[in-house]
């Protein structure tokens, strides 16, 4: 299936949002995912479905000073 992650086009298997991150070995607590315009709760990750044609957008806190 394809979905289109950070803007771009990317074949996946996944099926939930959760099994994208976990796959890219990303934790939860450190990102921020736009799922088609809507912000996701972290709790909801496991549960949310990825469909063919989904955007979807992986935003990561950076620190610094």
């Amino acid at each position: 299936m394809k979905c289109k992650i950070n803007a771009t086009e990317t074949d996946i298997t996944s099926k939930t949002v959760g099994d994208l991150l976990r796959e890219r070995d990303i934790l939860f607590d450190t990102v921020v995912i736009e799922y088609n315009g809507e912000i996701l709760k972290r709790v909801n990750f496991d549960e949310k479905v990825i469909n063919d044609g989904d955007n979807i957008e992986i935003l990561s806190f950076v620190g610094g000073g």
